[in-house]
């Protein structure tokens, strides 16, 4: 049995996607539709892999009368056949002319590092309650964050929401907090989205005060780090690069499009793509990755 909670597709950002599903939907959207909703369920095999030094960790559980995979990104989980797992399942609807197909997504949600006061030392579950509290503290809710890592996972999605809002001044002073602290946590999963998304905030804030060189260094600073369980799978956000060649300004995006292919892997095509666009002078159709 499982059980589902929407979340804001927003959310997907500080969660990171790895492994899709092919479905058919009866119906194709007239626009890309993105949705993000949190489910569990209970283990029914675990399924692991190492090779030369790498190693694989996902999940056979029963979703929707369908046997699923769920992956950990981060291959750290140790669940047993019979274990609660929470997940998260994107809906992702491609919009290709013609098809009518959407990709369903499952990946874990991360074992985040909470005050060792509130959860017992080695637990490898929590309370519903306690996990309601961590999808909170994704989405933005700086009030449930109990310690400063857990302030670091929450800030992200809390300058972003306080840019979409109107609130420049906050979400500016959100944001050089996360940039400040990002560095005490760079051997954390979450590093690659904090330098991404402080950046990204702080060179819109400055793209909208006319600030366009400020805003290009902010874009490349974006790209400096190894990324993210959702960065490398999914890639990084654009929205920052598309409003600079709204500005004109294609080689700092071209040099920014470069400095992803690093670390976006399984983005080689779409960046391809998108640099042509640029190169002939259009706009490229960045899709969900303005969203991510």
């Amino acid at each position: 049995m499982s059980a589902s909670k929407h979340l804001p597709f927003g959310l997907i950002l500080a969660l990171g996607m790895a492994v899709s599903l092919s479905a058919q939907v009866p119906t194709a959207p007239q626009t890309p539709q993105n949705t993000a909703e949190l489910s569990s369920a209970t283990v029914l095999k675990a399924i692991t892999t190492e090779h030369d030094g790498y190693k694989f960790v996902a999940y056979l559980v029963k979703w929707h009368d369908a046997e699923v995979v769920v992956q950990d990104p981060l291959a750290r989980s140790h669940l047993q056949v019979g274990d609660s797992i929470d997940f998260v399942v994107t809906r992702r609807s491609l919009g290709v002319s013609g098809e009518n197909q959407g990709i369903l997504s499952f990946i874990m949600v991360p074992n985040l590092p909470v005050a060792q006061e509130q959860t017992p030392r080695g637990a490898d579950s929590a309370s519903l309650e306690e996990r309601n509290r961590r999808m909170k503290m994704l989405s933005g809710d700086l009030s449930v964050a109990r310690d400063e890592s857990e302030r670091f996972y929450a800030l992200s999605a809390a300058a972003r929401r306080a840019f979409g809002a109107g609130n420049p001044p906050e979400a500016e002073k959100l944001a050089r907090e996360l940039a400040a602290l990002a560095p005490k946590y760079k051997q954390d999963w979450n590093y690659g989205n904090a330098v991404q998304n402080a950046n990204q905030v702080l060179g819109l804030i400055a793209l909208a005060a006319n600030d366009v060189p400020e805003a290009k260094r902010r874009l490349l600073a974006s790209t400096d780090s190894d990324g993210s369980p959702q960065m490398n799978s999914f890639g990084p956000n654009m929205r920052l690069a598309k409003a600079l060649l709204e500005k004109g300004e294609k080689e700092v995006v071209l040099e920014y499009f470069q400095r992803c292919g690093r670390f976006w892997k399984m983005g080689g095509g779409k960046l391809k793509s998108w640099r042509e666009s640029v190169i002939r002078g259009d706009m490229p159709d960045f899709g969900a990755n303005l969203d991510y």
